[in-house]
């Protein structure tokens, strides 16, 4: 990836993520107001938790996007910067388009969750492991495998390499 297509992509990340909290955020009007009956309590209870979660996983994807262009941003200026060794800028391009890589890989793990029946997820790909929070109380052992499929499916690691972590 050419890095003018890089900083289009890091800017389109933050952009999306910015939207998304937006939206999550606001889709929520005023807080219904209690009428005393105990079902509206509860209703009102797991909309509160529910949103809640819901605004987990928006501040997680915002902030790992804000950490990810300010990563671009830093070594795209090592790459042009002169006083840099022609290694150390070969390095910081191999860094940019490694972490590019697993953006898109934690991108793609988190839509698949979304359309297998985990709307409320968020994955950090590395090298050698990926870690998946999926909003849950437990997970059974079918949720469990469907999960660590489509993050070895998308990474190519192995099972054993995929943590899995419930978040409620």
């Amino acid at each position: 990836m050419k890095k003018p297509q890089m900083i289009r992509f890091a800017a389109f990340v933050t952009v999306l993520a910015v939207l998304l909290g937006y939206v999550v955020y606001h889709r929520t009007g005023p807080a219904a107001v209690s009428t005393g009956h105990p079902s509206s309590i509860t209703t009102n209870t797991a909309e509160a938790k529910l949103t809640q979660l819901e605004n987990y996983f928006v501040n997680f994807r915002m902030q790992r996007d804000r950490l990810m262009s300010q990563e671009i941003a830093t070594l795209e200026s090592l790459v042009k910067n002169p006083a840099i060794s022609q290694s150390a800028k070969s390095e910081a391009a191999q860094t940019m388009v490694r972490d590019t890589e697993e953006l898109k890989q934690e991108m793609r793990i988190e839509g698949l969750l979304s359309g297998r029946g985990f709307p409320l997820a968020a994955a950090t790909v590395t090298q050698n492991q990926v870690v998946v929070v999926v909003a849950a109380q437990t997970l059974t052992s079918q949720d469990v495998a469907k999960i660590a499929d489509t993050a070895t499916t998308v990474t190519g690691l192995p099972p054993e390499d995929v943590v899995i972590l419930p978040k409620s």
